[in-house]
């Protein structure tokens, strides 16, 4: 299983640490919907520049790990499929 914590990302909001969620992408942070948040929005994911312009953010640095789990799990499950077929 694939190391989940390299989605979470740390940065400071009004001298507060704050976590967020996302996969970094050669130029920006790339999060994908949950199926309920991508049926509504007809979107997979959303773009952002910043850690702090990333729509899932946390106060603890284990609600952000559980998070990217949820979101990111089904990736690395397809990418591992994918990696063992060849």
């Amino acid at each position: 299983m694939r190391d989940f914590t390299q989605y979470v990302h740390e940065y400071e909001s009004s001298g507060r640490v704050r976590y967020a969620v996302g996969d970094w992408e050669q130029t920006q942070f790339y999060v994908p919907h949950d199926a309920h948040t991508a049926k509504l929005t007809g979107c997979s994911g959303s773009f952002a520049q910043t850690a702090a312009g990333l729509p899932d953010t946390y106060e603890s640095r284990g609600r952000a790990l559980r998070r990217a789990r949820y979101l990111f799990y089904e990736m690395d499950k397809e990418y591992q499929d994918f990696m063992s077929e060849e």
